[in-house]
């Protein structure tokens, strides 16, 4: 009687756990038969991101297979020590991340595309699960980016097309370090595996553009206290970091002066011929800003022609708030990064940020 009450309650185990992984799989096929673009999107980044990671290899093996300069060889042994800096000094959670390295071979992995508005500077925005709203949409197929960015021409969107360096799971997965980021200079590699490391940190769901203006704000004043000892290394990238700081405000500053302009202008054929007129202005009154480095600079003019609103949308993206972030950083933190990160990751400080 005994061995048949166990033999019974086994059958009724059995029986809920089929019935659970049937009704999983049952609304799993129905969020893929809502959301079939979305499913077949990332299907393609699934099958991308698994290619990076199955031809990683260890950076030990990585050194042993390939001719490095100087360069490249300095850079390796800095990235350790940036991972190690981002958890004793500014309070980063630990991470495998950059473990490994994918070597591209001088080929570009990910394209992204931003939209917008043709006339207003409005993100368009993708939906995903877990991550929310996203105003920007990655491939590692640059024909699917092509495809896309042609889609969102066509409905009458202003699109931006890149190719990036790096990008982050935001910890749910180890990110191999691309072979490219060893060809930059000492601070920029610094900057761009600061940021990388915080999106691991922090991650705020529907808030892209406070995600990565935070991000950038982090790795800016971190590599600037990782570098404190190296003055060679600290001024060539406050050099650079200067140009940069003048060219992005006076983008942002046009993005204001761009949004006006539609909204003083009535008809699509009087705004188109205004929004044209602008970015020329825009385009032609780079050759007066106060930059070291011109040439630089020169090349992304035809961008803005190009992409026309959607190339401020990056911008908005990675640093419209970083003045704000300056005043609240000084005033309440007194420029200490390691309690902003730890507030940050306690969920302290967003309000005061976003306000």
């Amino acid at each position: 009687m005994v061995q048949r009450y166990k033999y019974d309650a086994m059958i009724l185990i059995i029986r809920w756990i089929r019935l659970f992984f049937g009704y999983i799989f049952f609304v799993v096929s129905i969020f893929c038969a809502i959301n079939y673009k979305t499913t077949i999107y990332l299907s393609y980044q699934i099958k991308g991101q698994l290619f990076v990671w199955n031809n990683t290899q260890s950076i030990e093996n990585y050194k042993a297979s390939v001719k490095l300069g100087t360069l490249q060889k300095n850079n390796l042994l800095l990235v350790e020590k940036i991972k190690s800096f981002s958890i004793d000094s500014l309070d980063y959670l630990p991470t495998n991340n950059f473990t490994q390295i994918y070597n591209q071979k001088n080929s570009t992995v990910l394209w992204v595309i931003t939209a917008s508005e043709p006339f207003v500077i409005k993100a368009y925005e993708w939906k995903f699960p877990i991550v929310g709203k996203v105003s920007y949409k990655g491939f590692f197929d640059k024909s699917l980016a092509i495809k896309e960015f042609n889609y969102l021409t066509s409905l009458g969107y202003d699109v931006d097309l890149r190719s990036v360096s790096a990008w982050s799971t935001l910890g749910w997965f180890s990110d191999p370090l691309m072979s490219s980021a060893l060809n930059r200079q000492k601070g920029s590699l610094c900057n761009l595996l600061f940021h990388e490391l915080f999106h691991a940190t922090f991650y705020a769901k529907n808030a892209v553009d406070f995600n990565e203006n935070i991000a950038s704000f982090i790795a800016h004043k971190a590599t600037i206290q990782f570098l404190k000892n190296d003055t060679f290394a600290l001024n060539l990238y406050l050099n650079s970091y200067s140009d940069n700081k003048i060219y992005t405000n006076y983008i942002i500053r046009k993005t204001s002066m761009l949004n006006n302009c539609y909204k003083n202008t009535v008809g699509k054929k009087d705004r188109k011929f205004q929004k044209l007129k602008v970015l020329q202005e825009i385009v032609d009154s780079i050759q007066y800003l106060p930059l070291k480095n011109r040439a630089v600079f020169d090349s992304k003019k035809s961008d803005i022609l190009k992409f026309k609103n959607a190339y401020f949308i990056d911008f908005l993206q990675y640093d419209s708030m970083q003045d704000s972030f300056e005043v609240v950083f000084n005033k309440f933190y007194n420029s200490n990064i390691r309690n902003l990160v730890r507030d940050l990751r306690q969920g302290k400080t967003i309000v005061k940020f976003e306000n």
